[in-house]
């Protein structure tokens, strides 16, 4: 099902050559004709914010053209089918305050009647079908500068647009925007005239027989006694009801249209449009026609729900999503199709669209309308998502340290783990002539260890879409991204802080492990000594030294002055040396980690930690890093809460490859 866009439209009353009767800039050979396609004149517009009729000015300074080259040209905004598709707009260009391009018709059946009408002269309208991207709107009794120029309200002026369509069509409004003809031989165009004020002008004389024209030339005859004063219609209000009935007629030609075109009867379009069926009325006939095609299933008559388009909703989702992150700053290297056309919308606004999109009612109280996309349209998803995409920004951006030395590992559930760990083999003995072969004898020990759920509830009320505070659905998500990848890093280095008891029940750093040196500053004397006490570790059954090369220096930011200076001194000289000698542990001798954590428990303590998976292990269940965001329809408030969660927890393997100085 193709995407149903917020559209708005402007149309062009076709200008007749008075010598030959057709338009003065058609091309038979190439079978074009020049088109005015929208000028800034004010021209009635419904604005879905304000669920009313405004007037709407397009700054043509903000004419977004097709990188394309060229829009399609349809037959009266139809686009449910290629077959509506009659030719191409090109050759756009802005001239003043008008866009002009030439029409070309396609040589295919269904574009051959609607160009030889156009050439006949018979057929005069042409259509822009446009999205709007940036506007704003001047209330009733205020003026503002916008671009240079003064505008008075209310009015809407549109400074960012983009031409999605050209369309053939049989109703005119923006009168100053025609198919191009010579000055010379423009003429005002008819405009069909409002039932009320025609029937207010038959009232007052005017023959139920009379055409348009000789209607409008009644008005302007009439006596100034009989033209209705201060409280009535008057003349300007006429034409604005005139304008606002011609908007309110294609707008359900529109709206039935495209209901018939997703529910599969296009064909029963013009039926409906001529019984003069309101757009409800078509809803529920179409949503009929549509259940009836689906098929029962589970029996009892049970029907399979019914998907409208979901790849299409599906894209929309997707562009609305991006748009929200957008328009909240972030940086987004492929934006989803369709994203920028959305940038205009607030998140008032993508509520209502949702809810067309979802083919539900968008009408009424700004929190009602909200209320009810929250639970009847996709508003969930993308406010979800938009979330999501922030949370894992913020956790992603986190700079955290302990992976540099911590081994990772993935558990299936919450209960209590365990991981065994085997002594080193003995060594192989020499075997003589006739000697037997002998099994070696190997030692086990284990670990234990569980995971937990760390966890936040956060919340997006009606009253934050409305106001259209992007921080709920940017900042925050991702301030609680960056509180889950916090809370990772709290659990590592947990594990060196708390010195909880091992598997041997005795305490991770503790004489009878060997892994606690002699306190002091970090010196040639301290780190050689815990290097030492690394290296001569021994296996479970005490017979081979493990020789464990240590790899991290870990320390409190506190000391990170004075170690960086210690392992960046090439040289050093003892206080009962006599000469300089050369530093063993300068440069890149350890992989150097300063944790802010480490000054909560001590400023002065530091580690030396041997290579990963000899030391501390970051579990994760299933192996999910990453944070998982849950949505739910607000209980306790009108909105939508979310819940962000990490399942995570942190074992020291072995005593072996860490050392503990208490520092000085």
């Amino acid at each position: 099902m193709p995407k149903r866009e917020n559209m708005f439209y402007r149309e062009a009353a076709l200008k007749l050559s008075e010598k030959s009767g057709g338009p003065s800039t058609l091309n038979p050979d190439n079978r074009s004709v020049e088109v005015i396609g929208a000028t800034e004149n004010p021209c009635p517009v419904y604005d879905w914010a304000r669920s009313e009729i405004v007037n709407e000015v397009l700054l043509m300074s903000g004419c977004q053209l097709s990188e394309k080259g060229q829009i399609p040209l349809l037959d009266t905004h139809s686009r449910w089918d290629t077959s509506s598709v009659i030719g191409s707009f090109r050759e756009m260009r802005i001239e003043n305050d008008k866009l002009i391009g030439r029409a070309f018709f396609s040589k295919a059946q269904e574009a051959e009647a609607p160009f030889l009408k156009v050439s006949e002269g018979h057929l005069t309208d042409f259509s822009a079908g446009y999205r709007v991207i940036e506007s704003r709107y001047i209330p009733a009794g205020e003026e503002q500068n916008i671009a240079g120029r003064m505008f008075k309200g209310p009015v809407k002026i549109t400074t960012k647009w983009a031409v999605k369509e050209m369309s053939v069509c049989p109703i005119g409004a923006d009168e100053a925007a025609t198919v191009r003809a010579t000055p010379a031989n423009i003429k005002k165009e008819d405009i069909p005239m409002d039932k009320k004020v025609r029937t207010f002008l038959e009232s007052r004389g005017l023959p139920q027989n009379a055409t348009e024209e000789e209607a409008y030339r009644f008005l302007e005859g009439m006596p100034k006694e009989h033209v209705p004063q201060a409280g009535d219609l008057k003349i300007v209000q006429i034409e604005d009801a005139v304008r606002t009935a011609v908007r309110a007629e294609q707008d359900r030609v529109l709206e039935i249209r495209g209901l018939c075109g997703q529910a599969g009867i296009a064909d029963e379009a013009d039926k409906f449009i001529k019984d003069n069926k309101t757009v409800e009325q078509v809803r529920v006939i179409a949503y009929d026609k549509l259940l009836a095609k689906v098929p029962t299933a589970g029996g009892a008559g049970y029907r399979a729900p019914i998907e409208m388009g979901a790849d299409e909703r599906d894209k929309f989702r997707a562009a609305a999503t991006d748009s929200i992150l957008i328009r909240s700053g972030r940086e987004i290297e492929k934006p989803a199709d369709g994203s920028r056309d959305l940038l205009g919308f607030s998140l008032k606004e993508l509520s209502r669209e949702s809810l067309r999109i979802a083919n539900k009612p968008a009408n009424g109280d700004a929190l009602e309308m909200i209320g009810r996309a929250l639970t009847t349209s996709d508003l969930p998803i993308i406010l979800s998502n938009a979330a999501n995409k922030s949370l894992f920004e913020g956790f992603e951006s986190a700079e955290e340290s302990w992976e540099k030395w911590c081994d990772t590992g993935s558990v299936s559930d919450f209960k209590t783990n365990t991981s065994a760990r085997a002594s080193e083999t003995d060594d192989l003995d020499e075997i003589r002539e006739e000697d037997e072969y002998k099994y070696g004898a190997m030692k086990e020990a284990k670990e234990e260890y569980r995971i937990a759920t760390y966890g936040k509830l956060f919340k997006i009320s009606r009253q934050t879409i409305v106001n259209d505070d992007l921080s709920a659905l940017s900042d925050i998500p991702r301030k609680h991204g960056e509180a889950a990848s916090r809370k990772i890093g709290d659990i590592a280095y947990a594990v060196l802080t708390a010195n909880a008891a091992m598997g041997d029940a005795v305490a991770l750093f503790n004489s009878g492990h060997g892994n606690l040196g002699t306190g002091g500053v970090v010196s040639e004397t301290t780190i050689g000594e815990a290097i030492k006490l690394m290296k001569l570790q021994k296996d479970l059954n005490g017979k081979r030294r493990l020789n464990i090369r240590p790899q991290f220096f870990l320390a409190p930011v506190a000391i990170e002055g004075a170690s960086e200076v210690f392992f960046n001194s090439m040289q050093f000289a003892g206080d009962n040396k006599a000469a300089t000698r050369a530093n063993p542990y300068s440069g890149s001798y350890f992989t150097r980690v300063y944790e802010a954590r480490l000054d909560d428990a001590s400023s002065v303590i530091w580690y030396l930690a041997g290579p990963k998976g000899k030391t501390v292990k970051v579990f994760f269940l299933n192996g999910n890093r990453t944070p998982y965001l849950e949505t739910k329809e607000g209980w306790n408030i009108d909105g939508v809460e979310f819940k962000v969660r990490i399942d995570a927890g942190a074992k020291a393997m072995d005593w072996k490859a860490l050392i503990r100085n208490a520092g000085a």
